[in-house]
């Protein structure tokens, strides 16, 4: 769980643990690990959609404490293999 500050109020989400762990992988992979693929700029409307997605990885780095260990990679496997589980076959970003 973790909230978001600023100009106009907070809100809170929360997030599975599974959830959490491969979206964090998924930003730092994006914001951390250049010259990985990211998105090309026509995915964005704004910068202000990346400044989101860096403070979303950086608000995931302080909260995880899983990204640390040695068995990591093991971890975000499993996690990353039970939420495959739920998808379904030619669904799409726009379904």
């Amino acid at each position: 769980m973790f909230g978001s500050g600023g100009r106009s109020g907070k809100t809170t989400l929360q997030l599975e643990k599974d959830q959490a762990l491969v979206l964090f992988e998924l930003l730092s992979r994006w914001i951390d690990d250049a010259p990985q693929p990211t998105p090309s700029a026509q995915c964005f409307q704004s910068p202000a959609e990346l400044v989101v997605l860096k403070q979303l990885d950086e608000k995931l780095k302080a909260t995880l404490r899983e990204p640390f260990r040695t068995d990591y990679p093991s971890i975000l496997a499993a996690a990353r293999d039970r939420l495959s589980d739920e998808f379904v076959v030619g669904e799409n970003l726009q379904d």
